[in-house]
């Protein structure tokens, strides 16, 4: 493909599907190579691409008529690397921060045992029910769905979604009464 072109150019302002294809088949492989320069990860150079491609034909009307699209590609296709990279230190930065808070509020934290000792009481508790039961009252308290919810993606009544959670909750109240008051 002869670049520029001006036929093409005002083909794509237009919003001509068949040159935008015609761009899209010439020149995606070529600038997924040129995405995989600076992403470790050959899928999130392809979904870089991918973008940039979706973002060209969005804005194609507004491509100056003596454009080169490949170079406008080039520049997209970089910009869009650059921008993602600088994303991840971010990204990055913040998860070791929140790793470091974290790890600092365990140290200052003398409850944090007990704590974590009360969780696995309760999740020992949980286990120790019957496998539809525990299964029910996972859905209902940890996945936050309603009785009708559950009884539907369980193709199981109501009513006997109602009765497991009664067991379940007659029975976790016994197996953890002393930890009521603490």
């Amino acid at each position: 493909m002869q670049d520029p072109d001006p036929i093409l150019v005002e083909r794509l302002r237009n919003k001509d599907k068949r040159a935008f294809e015609l761009v899209f088949r010439e020149y995606f492989g070529m600038m997924k190579i040129y995405a995989m320069r600076y992403m470790d990860d050959r899928e999130d150079a392809e979904e870089i691409v991918q973008d940039v491609f979706f973002k060209f034909w969005e804005k194609c009307e507004t491509i100056a008529p003596d454009s080169s699209v490949k170079s406008y590609l080039y520049r997209a296709v970089h910009n869009s690397c650059l921008n993602s990279i600088k994303h991840q230190k971010v990204k990055d930065a913040y998860q070791k921060y929140m790793v470091q808070m974290m790890q600092t509020e365990q140290a200052a934290d003398p409850w944090n045992e007990e704590v974590k000792d009360k969780a696995e009481r309760i999740r020992e508790a949980i286990e120790e029910l019957s496998p539809r039961c525990a299964e029910i009252f996972k859905l209902s308290r940890y996945e936050g769905l309603k009785y009708q919810e559950i009884a539907d993606h369980l193709e199981i009544s109501i009513k006997t979604v109602e009765v497991q959670m009664g067991k379940a909750l007659k029975s976790l109240r016994e197996t953890l009464k002393d930890l009521k008051g603490t």
